[in-house]
């Protein structure tokens, strides 16, 4: 049994090429009827990410969402959750508002206005040149988890990452950190593909180049290699 862990942005699903990302679900139900395990590790929020599983028909043995801030077994129930603590969130606030920023709290599902239920907060900006001064700011006011994606900047509990996420959900269901593999694009995918097993994209953040690791044209073309060995 091989267990492959998969970011869904640009690497499972693309959308701008429905072929690629129908050819790219194909794999994965092939993959997953040989008895192997799939897990979607995503960024996302539960409810964006359903809506699109929902529509392709993505099969998944495990999510993974909000950067690991979300833990879900096949069932969709939640086994797992790090919240960002409420005094994070607080001050993360009065420096967004300070600085004018549009911005949402996250509990994992939707928009929430509980500080107490805060997984993520999420700041619009498709800027580049804006997105890195307002990391390089935040970084330095705050001591949590803070990266841009390709229209937001994220930010999370700092002990969060998706590295972190996989442990523990092995910890959880027992699985065996041997059998795992790990493919993405991003650079929130960087501390997974750093330790496990990783594969990256042709097309991919700059970052990941210090890995020096293999790259495949497609997640299909590299499911179909795993398969072989």
């Amino acid at each position: 049994m091989k267990i492959l862990a998969s970011d869904f942005d640009e690497t499972i699903y693309f959308e701008d090429d429905n072929n690629k990302t129908i050819n790219n679900i194909k794999s994965i139900k092939k993959f997953i009827s040989h008895g192997n395990v799939f897990c979607i590790i995503t960024g996302r929020n539960y409810t964006d990410l359903k809506k699109l599983l929902n529509k392709y028909e993505v099969p998944y043995s495990y999510l993974i969402c909000e950067d690991g801030a979300k833990i879900f077994n096949n069932m969709d129930f939640c086994i797992e959750t790090t919240y960002l603590e409420k005094k994070d969130v607080t001050k993360t606030k009065e420096i967004l508002n300070e600085l004018k920023c549009d911005y949402y709290l996250d509990d994992g599902y939707n928009k929430t206005e509980y500080i107490e239920d805060v997984v993520k907060i999420v700041v619009n900006c498709k800027d580049e040149d804006n997105k890195k001064e307002m990391v390089r700011l935040l970084k330095d006011k705050l001591d949590i988890h803070i990266y841009a994606s390709r229209t937001h900047i994220n930010i999370i509990n700092k002990y969060v990452n998706k590295r972190n996420a996989l442990k523990k959900l092995f910890n959880l269901e027992k699985l065996n950190l041997n059998d795992l593999y790990t493919i993405g694009d991003n650079d929130n995918d960087y501390e997974m593909l750093k330790e496990f097993n990783g594969v990256t994209l042709k097309k991919h953040n700059h970052l990941l180049e210090e890995l020096n690791i293999k790259e495949y044209n497609t997640l299909s073309s590299y499911i179909e290699e795993l398969m072989k060995n």
